[in-house]
């Protein structure tokens, strides 16, 4: 089961599961990126998860697996995964978004 929701009502969406947006955002003020050693540079980084959060087509995502369980239950209790979003020139980022406004692409 890719797709779920528990007990308290927060969506479960299993690692490798790609999603895309339910409903456009402007981008959570906690949301944040991994760090990926300055591989990608910071407007690029934005442009990529404003895209995500708009709903854009053009970018793909899926939800990634945290190994740590601590991080992984912490963003759990607060409704939210990670998500790693690539666009047709091989930028990828990670960065957190609400489990709530994914659904399965």
């Amino acid at each position: 089961m890719a797709e779920s929701n528990n007990n308290n009502g927060a969506k479960y969406l299993a690692a490798g599961t790609r999603v895309r947006v339910v409903t456009p955002t402007p981008i959570p003020e906690w949301s944040e990126w991994d760090d990926d050693g300055g591989r990608i540079s910071g407007p690029v980084k934005k442009r990529l998860q404003q895209m995500f959060f708009n709903g854009d087509r053009r970018v793909q995502a899926e939800v990634v697996h945290i190994p740590s369980e601590t991080e992984r239950d912490g963003l759990r209790r607060k409704g939210r995964c990670k998500v790693r979003v690539k666009e047709a020139s091989g930028s990828t980022i990670t960065f957190t978004a609400d489990a709530t406004n994914l659904q399965k692409a």
